[in-house]
């Protein structure tokens, strides 16, 4: 609002009814603070500012300079002193001028007050609690008359906003940049955010819209969304990374991750990074963050305490050995259980078929297990009978390798586990699993000790039950008799 306390006393006398006799006006109270009648002679200038008429003048934290001296004459002149009616010394629009000359750079775009001399929308000509005398109580509060909208209400304001500090930013008069501002591009960012513009110096990965421009991500103003984001993280990185917003739509497992709290940057740094793919941390080490206790799930079911399990364990998968989480696991969400990046067998007791064993496959040569007969795709073998043909390839009952081996890590050579989790009870079942020279032996629940040799095999007499071996005498409570049968290779 344009306060201009004389004139309003100029409004006043000029509604003084022609011919009337010449009396004072009841008294009022204006801006400035006057509550006298008008003079009816000649004031000396030093009489404007006193306890009696226009004690407001000067009552700023900043008194505009001829105010200060009693200088009223300076901006006003007296044309009826009979009815103390003053006008402007000059055109309100050149006012100003006569004292503060402002030479606009060349090609600069002028702030709209600025370039029609309305000096007056923005500035208080007596005084004000700013030194550059603009109204309000704070720099912002002159820019919220016109700019209303960059101050409606957000959860989170960028700080200079909240603080009603819009000169950090802006030129008040002229820029030769958009937006009036007073540098450009993440170049006016980095003056203040000094740490980030470090960050992005010194580390090895950095995001891309940091080293352009911060608006891709940013509001300078004010949201909804942490750090000033101009929307949620999630519809923000999707929003380039079209290739991971799929993945996320189409997961039937979804990862806790991505879909609570901060999202995307529970994992992810917005600016630069030293680890890959912008990770705050190595794969592993980030996994730990959430993974360093046993979680229970929708289902029921339960995670590991995958942290204490890994940095115990003395044999550890490869992916594991390479601190490589997402070698077997899909980050942002998957089809498959676990979050598996491919299909694997889901129970212990699994009918085979290629497909049920793509992630493994997919690092493991697959002759390994589908040969019945080998004597160099696999160690696990009595002479050249392929023993993890004899337990995987099965059409019902066979073992998957999460019978034996935990995908990441154990106390014993090969990942071979001590005991598996068997039935709706949980019970675990021992492995007995013991390295020999040139072979092994098992004394699993599953069945009796058996021992295998790869120089010499062991010769065990012939199956007593021929036609009952499809891998059922391998369960608990049917046992095979060592020295009953030698188990022939699956049909």
């Amino acid at each position: 609002m344009n306060a201009r306390p004389l004139l309003l006393l100029l409004v006043i006398a000029a509604t003084v009814v022609p011919g009337a006799a010449a009396q004072p006006p009841a008294a009022v109270r204006d801006k400035t603070g006057s509550t006298a009648a008008p003079p009816t002679g000649i004031t000396p200038r030093e009489g404007c500012v006193t306890a009696e008429c226009h004690p407001g003048v000067k009552q700023h934290r900043f008194v505009h300079g001829p105010v200060q001296v009693s200088g009223c004459d300076a901006c006003h002149k007296l044309v009826e002193p009979e009815r103390h009616r003053f006008e402007a010394a000059t055109d309100r629009n050149r006012t100003c001028a006569l004292c503060h000359v402002i030479e606009p750079k060349v090609g600069a775009i002028a702030h709209k007050p600025f370039a029609e001399g309305d000096c007056l929308s923005c500035h208080d000509p007596h005084g004000s609690s700013e030194p550059t005398m603009l109204r309000g109580e704070r720099y912002g509060d002159s820019c919220k008359a016109c700019h209303e909208q960059v101050s409606t209400a957000h959860r989170f304001q960028h700080g200079p906003v909240s603080a009603g500090a819009c000169g950090a930013c802006h030129e008040p008069h002229a820029s030769t940049r958009p937006h009036l501002l007073v540098a450009e591009g993440r170049d006016l960012c980095l003056k203040c955010h000094l740490s980030t513009g470090l960050e992005i110096e010194s580390r090895h990965v950095v995001h891309g819209p940091a080293l352009g421009d911060c608006l891709v991500c940013h509001d300078p103003h004010g949201t909804d969304n942490p750090a000033v984001l101009s929307a949620d993280p999630v519809a923000l990185c999707t929003a380039c990374h079209e290739s991971i917003a799929r993945a996320m739509e189409g997961a039937t497992t979804q990862h806790a991750a991505v879909t609570t709290q901060q999202s995307c940057l529970n994992c992810h740094a917005g600016h630069a990074s030293d680890h890959a793919r912008l990770l705050k941390k190595q794969d592993q080490a980030l996994c730990f963050e959430c993974h360093n206790k046993t979680i229970t799930l929708k289902d029921g079911s339960k995670l590991q305490d995958m942290k204490k399990l890994i940095e115990n364990g003395k044999s550890l998968h490869g992916a594991i050995s390479q601190g490589s989480c997402v070698s077997c696991h899909d980050i942002h969400g998957g089809g498959h259980r676990r979050l598996l990046t491919n299909e694997y067998p889901s129970d212990i007791y699994y009918p085979f078929s290629e497909n049920a064993y793509a992630l493994c496959f997919s690092c493991h040569d697959r002759q390994m297990v589908m040969l019945s007969r080998t004597d160099t795709a696999t160690g696990f073998r009595n002479g050249d009978n392929n023993l993890h043909y004899i337990h995987v390839v099965r059409d019902k009952k066979g073992r998957s390798c999460s019978v034996c081996h935990d995908a990441h890590a154990t106390n014993r050579d090969r990942h071979i586990r001590d005991e598996v989790a068997y039935g709706p009870s949980g019970w675990k079942l021992p492995i007995r699993f013991e390295t020999l020279q040139d072979g092994g032996t098992c004394g699993a629940g599953c069945h009796a000790p058996l021992q295998y040799n790869r120089v010499t095999p062991i010769v065990y007499p012939a199956e007593r039950s021929r036609g009952t071996w499809k891998g059922e005498d391998l369960i608990p409570g049917v046992r095979v008799n060592p020295n009953d049968g030698n188990p022939p290779p699956a049909k």
